[in-house]
């Protein structure tokens, strides 16, 4: 009977010290562990981005996605002014000229724009060695959750681990392929080609709440109904990169969409500078509901089962996301 009684209490004590686990503090503090944009450790920056922006508001879909920044915001150095909004829930997927690999310590670092220390806006991170299978960093959030973290609330470093967003601008989160090393079945630590940037929904409500690797609720700034809601990516920079391999550079497909507006009933085409590979599209309703999925194959979409109003395209190839507001009147 002791036996059987020891293991739920070393269980209950772990994870009693998880939850009130203080991490690294804020960047200029001792034993933070933020790394600054012209760090000489910082080899490379991501060469590459694609984007799935999230609503500026999850609970008010009829605003529309966060717009502000472009894809070529989030490649390059730090610190440049420029950053890509992901919105509620939006992600993006960088990649780079050459793989990143596990060395000693830190293998990478994320930037985000924060204004000061405590105004920070958070993201999962996911890494891949294909561009298809992802696995995520495990993160925790130890913020309190019966009180909403408002607009321009404030959020304690020292609570969070492994999200992206720790650290206010010029100052990087790092992020160690270590803690994969279990995950190798479908990850190859020493040759990462992807990492996606996925915005944490800092909602408590349980409609809308995302959830750390507990199953805890994230909280932070919320919500930010502004074309720059959600993460704001400023760049991903290596620290120990994978010389060996050359990542073939993916020519991304920009496509049209046409006519849109659309009048009930008609077909809309879809159209693109470049041939691409099979895919799928998605029709949206602002509610986040899915309408149609269909293959992308005559390359049109047919709009006869949907109503008068704005809906949400979505354009899902191997290598891309592509989304568009689609007007149906």
């Amino acid at each position: 009977m002791q036996l059987q009684l020891k293991f739920p209490l070393l269980f209950l004590v772990l994870y009693s010290s998880i939850i009130h686990a203080q991490f690294a503090p804020s960047a200029g503090q001792t034993g933070s562990t933020a790394i600054y944009k012209d760090s000489s450790i910082l080899l490379a920056w991501a060469t590459q981005c694609t984007v799935e922006r999230g609503f500026m508001d999850i609970s008010q879909a009829n605003l529309g996605t966060a717009s502000a920044g472009s894809v070529n915001s989030a490649v390059g150095a730090a610190g440049d002014g420029f950053t890509l909004s992901l919105g509620d829930g939006g992600k993006a997927t960088l990649t780079f000229e050459y793989p990143i690999k596990n060395g000693v310590g830190a293998d990478f670092a994320i930037f985000e724009n924060a204004f000061n220390a405590t105004f920070l806006e958070l993201a999962f991170v996911e890494v891949s060695s294909d561009g298809l299978n992802f696995v995520r960093f495990p993160a925790i959030s130890n913020t309190d959750t019966s009180l909403q973290v408002d607009a321009f609330g404030s959020v304690d470093a020292r609570k969070l681990y492994n999200f992206a967003g720790k650290y206010r601008a010029n100052y990087g989160t790092p992020f160690d392929l270590e803690e994969l090393v279990a995950d190798s079945l479908i990850l190859n630590i020493n040759a990462v080609t992807h990492v996606r940037v996925v915005d944490a929904v800092g909602c408590i409500q349980d409609a809308y709440a995302t959830r750390d690797s507990r199953g805890v609720k994230v909280n932070d700034p919320w919500s930010t109904p502004f074309a720059s809601s959600g993460f704001d990516l400023d760049a991903v920079g290596v620290i120990h990169q994978n010389t060996t391999i050359a990542i073939q550079k993916i020519q991304a497909t920009k496509f049209t969409i046409y006519p849109n507006p659309v009048q009930q009933g008609a077909s809309v085409f879809i159209d693109s500078e470049n041939e691409y590979e099979a895919a799928i599209y998605q029709v949206y309703n602002l509610q986040g509901q899915l309408i149609i999925e269909q293959k992308v194959s005559d390359k049109q979409v047919l709009t006869q089962s949907l109503d008068q109003g704005i809906y949400l395209l979505r354009i899902q190839t191997e290598k891309q996301s592509y989304v568009e507001q689609l007007v149906v009147y």
